[in-house]
């Protein structure tokens, strides 16, 4: 005999950018959400997930079940350059309380999809997605601007 099927609460961290509008598209107005999903989108406005107090105070408000964590600083190539280290920080800051507080209220499952510029080092223009780690990403994308590009690893 089957039981019911436990409620599922669903938060979407970066809930606002391009990924979570369009999770939130497919959910809300495409009939994506199955029955007993309760599915909550944050946006920074909600809360700052660099602030552990915040993040667990988000959790404590939503208990949320799962979590698809979209959240981080971006803001493009150029001020990447310009804010390489800012962005490194303030997404480590992000992952490390989303992770750590989901842990902290058992969350079944977490969903991270995280990303960077992906500019490959030496490629032809325009790029397309079979082109993404077919050799080292551009300079501009190692964790530090002022040191030389990592070694080469299997992906690349």
């Amino acid at each position: 005999m089957e039981g019911k099927m436990e409620p599922k609460r669903v938060l979407v961290t970066g809930g606002s950018g391009l990924v979570g509008k369009a999770i939130e598209r497919i959910v809300m107005e495409e009939g994506g959400a199955r029955e007993g999903e309760e599915w909550i989108f944050l946006s920074s406005k909600d809360a700052d997930l660099t602030n552990a107090a915040q993040t667990r105070a988000i959790f404590k408000k939503h208990h949320p079940t799962h979590v698809i964590h979209l959240a981080a600083m971006v803001g493009g190539l150029f001020r990447h350059l310009r804010q390489n280290l800012d962005f490194w920080r303030q997404n480590v800051a992000i992952n490390d309380n989303v992770l750590h507080t989901a842990h902290e209220f058992d969350v079944v499952k977490v969903v991270s999809c995280l990303s960077t510029c992906i500019f490959p080092d030496k490629t032809t223009y325009p790029i397309d997605e079979t082109m993404h780690l077919s050799t080292r990403p551009t300079k501009q994308n190692v964790g530090n601007t002022h040191t030389q590009a990592p070694p080469r690893h299997s992906l690349y």
